[in-house]
């Protein structure tokens, strides 16, 4: 899986593109505040399934930039 822009928005959901299970597969995802870690973490479903890392990338950044959402890093949450 590629190193792609993580971001949080305002009411402290987390998004960023995970591999679908069995791989070749991506698509955006969030994480509510009460999940840490690996657990609780669900499809975006307005997204379609993309066959490139950069394509869903470039699905969450277009959303991010357009709701103002900023970026986070594992250590900042």
């Amino acid at each position: 899986m590629g190193n792609g822009k993580k971001y949080i928005d305002k009411r402290g959901w987390k998004y960023q593109v995970m591999g679908g299970i069995g791989g070749g597969i991506f698509r955006a995802r969030y994480q509510k505040p009460d999940h840490s870690g690996a657990t609780g973490w669900k499809s975006v479903g307005q997204f379609p399934w993309r066959l490139t890392f950069e394509e869903a990338q470039a699905d969450l950044d277009r959303m991010a930039s357009e709701k103002g959402w900023r970026e986070w890093e594992d250590s900042d949450v």
